[in-house]
C-alpha cells in the first residue's frame, strides 16, 4: 500500500486526470472526491476521513465555465465553487492530521482585462464583472479559513492547455473553419 495520500477533490476533469495520474506514478496514494466517486460531496464524514493524514488537498471543482452565461449557469459556477470551498475547510477543521497543504484553484480572471501592463500577484489589478465577483467570492470562503496547521494556496488559473484536452480541441475547430487569424512569420504565440 502505497504511505502518501494526495486528495483530488473535482478531480475528474482534465487537470485532475492529469494530476491523479502523475502522481500515481510518483507513488501516491490518489483519492478523488467529485460527484460519482465513493467519496463524494454528499458525506462530510467520508471526506474528513479522505483527508486525514494526507500530504495535499488540491481542490479543482466547479462547474465547467464552458457553458451559456444563464441565470441558472452563473448561479452553479459561483455555489459549486463556494460550497466545495466550504465543505473542504470545513472538513479539515474535524481533522486530527489535516494535509499540510491545501490548494484551492481559483482563476487570472480576478484581474482586470489589460493590455498595457502584465497583472502579476504584486501588481495586479483586480476587475469588476461575474467572473471577477465568482473569483473574489471563492478566495473569501477560501481565505476565511483560519487553519493552524495546513498551508492554503490559491491557485490563480487561465485557460488550460493539453495535447488532447483544455481549450486546444476548440482552438482546432475554430482554425480548422478558417477563423484563427493570420499567423504572420510563423513565430506568433499565446500565454
Amino acid at each position: 500500500m502505497k504511505d502518501k495520500k494526495i486528495i483530488l477533490a473535482g478531480g475528474t476533469g482534465f487537470v485532475g486526470k492529469y494530476l491523479q495520474q502523475k502522481f500515481s506514478e510518483a507513488g501516491y496514494q490518489v483519492i478523488v472526491i467529485a460527484r460519482k466517486t465513493p467519496t463524494n460531496w454528499d458525506s462530510l464524514d467520508k471526506i474528513t476521513a479522505a483527508l486525514e493524514n494526507s500530504e495535499i488537498l488540491i481542490n479543482l471543482a466547479g462547474k465547467s465555465v464552458n457553458c451559456r452565461y444563464t441565470k441558472k449557469n452563473k448561479n452553479e459556477i459561483l455555489i459549486s465553487r463556494t460550497q466545495t470551498t466550504k465543505t473542504l475547510g470545513e472538513a479539515i477543521k474535524k481533522c486530527k492530521f489535516p494535509p499540510k497543504i491545501w490548494f484551492n484553484s481559483s482563476t487570472a480572471t480576478i484581474y482586470r482585462h489589460a493590455e498595457d501592463k502584465p497583472m502579476t500577484e504584486e501588481k495586479g489589478e483586480i476587475g469588476t464583472g461575474f467572473s471577477v465577483g465568482v473569483a473574489k467570492a471563492w478566495e473569501k470562503e477560501f481565505f476565511d479559513f483560519q487553519l493552524d496547521t495546513t498551508r492554503q494556496i490559491a491557485l490563480r488559473m487561465a485557460i488550460i492547455l493539453g495535447k488532447n484536452g483544455g481549450v486546444i480541441p476548440a482552438f482546432k475547430n475554430i482554425v480548422r473553419l478558417g477563423l484563427g487569424g493570420k499567423q504572420g512569420n510563423g513565430n506568433q504565440m499565446f500565454s
